[in-house]
């Protein structure tokens, strides 16, 4: 396996995982996001979207069995990081921050839904965190604000952080 496929499994379940308001999963941020691309293929007059940035913040391994010179068994533990750019064109940023929480707590559900992210033959688990009593799975967001361009627009930023753990023979 690697750091493609299982970026690449992430990718798709959030994509087809009917996450309320999600517009897109891109599994590297680009340079620029055109503003109507948070509102791709959702029914006209939608005013909100969000868009997902993955990044994989860092990689580890860990031996679980040993094989003698092949097939022994590792854990690779990556942490996840989702940049969250949530935007609305609601007039109240009270409102726009009410959508953001529904986004959170529609994806947060879905990292619960599947420890295997639809693809159990790559993710082991994720949202189980590292080890026994660790962090599963961690949010942060901020306050929303407005941004000045052709629309008004409200911005809500939010990361959420998880581990993947991926299986592998080594």
């Amino acid at each position: 396996m690697s750091r493609e496929s299982v970026r690449g499994a992430i990718v798709d379940y959030l994509t087809n995982a009917n996450v309320t308001l999600l517009t897109d999963v891109l599994p590297f941020p680009p340079k620029l996001t055109v503003e109507g691309d948070f509102y791709n293929g959702n029914d006209p007059n939608h005013k909100s979207g969000c868009i997902i940035f993955l990044w994989i913040e860092s990689e580890r391994e860990n031996r679980i069995a040993v094989g003698g010179a092949h097939n022994g068994r590792k854990l690779v533990e990556y942490n996840f990081i989702m940049d969250c750019y949530f935007r609305s064109t609601d007039p109240r940023s009270e409102d726009a921050a009410a959508e953001n929480e529904t986004f959170l707590d529609s994806l947060i559900a879905a990292i619960r839904a599947d420890r295997n992210a639809g693809h159990p033959g790559i993710i082991f688990q994720w949202g189980e965190g590292a080890s026994f009593g660790g962090p599963d799975i961690e949010v942060v967001s901020y306050y929303p604000r407005s941004l000045n361009g052709a629309m008004s627009v409200t911005q809500t930023y939010s990361t959420i952080r998880v581990v993947v753990m991926e299986e592998i023979d080594s």
